[in-house]
């Protein structure tokens, strides 16, 4: 291994070990004790080695939830759709998204925040045209495209159907992490409902 090798490869260990510090610490103690000093506390080194990867805890908080996000995105867009029944497939999908949210709470309430104070910054999920920037609303999108060619599915404007079947699915994982002391008989209760009255409103009578 060449010296630029061995400095490169040190920079990528040095960039993961600040993403997993972070991490462990959005998961115990939530986005409010996430701070630069305790990320670099936990991986002994300075305050500004961490400023020379990511430039504040919105950008490291970024790469963390892409990381989850990109796997199953990767793991979904593997799965072939359903000719014949599109709204499996699109079911399926939207579950996995919601399994995993609901599994890093804490990870998604900082990526809700993070959002918030940066809302300005960045493109909306409602703005028109933000599908090319948005992986999740593209895979969306291909599933009803298919969904309305074989005539299983209503004529709508896939990309507006797709917006809101997102930011609704995105507001119940919102209620149910806000909500966290819900029974977990509740809880399946209210994500069957969310995909029987999503599904009904698509397919076609």
């Amino acid at each position: 291994m060449s010296a630029s090798e061995r400095r490169q490869a040190e920079k990528e260990m040095i960039r993961e070990k600040i993403l997993a510090a972070s991490s462990r610490i959005l998961a115990k103690e939530g986005y409010d004790k996430l701070s630069i000093r305790k990320i670099a506390t936990q991986i002994e080194y300075s305050p500004g080695v961490i400023y020379h990867y990511f430039k504040d805890k919105a950008e490291i908080i970024t790469f963390i939830t892409r990381q989850g996000y990109s796997k199953l995105l990767e793991q979904i867009e593997e799965t072939p759709i359903d000719q014949e029944q599109p709204d499996k497939t699109l079911e399926t999908s939207l579950r996995a998204y919601i399994k995993l949210m609901l599994s890093k709470p804490n990870h998604f309430k900082a990526n809700v925040i993070k959002d918030v104070e940066n809302v300005d910054k960045q493109p909306g999920i409602l703005q028109d045209g933000s599908f090319d920037q948005r992986q999740g609303l593209s895979i969306v999108i291909q599933i009803l495209e298919l969904g309305m060619s074989t005539g299983k599915f209503r004529t709508l404007d896939p990309k507006l159907t797709a917006q809101i079947i997102w930011t609704s699915t995105y507001g119940l994982v919102t209620r149910l992490i806000l909500e966290n002391q819900l029974p977990k008989a509740q809880q399946e209760r209210l994500i069957d409902h969310h995909f029987e009255v999503l599904i009904h409103g698509l397919l076609r009578k």
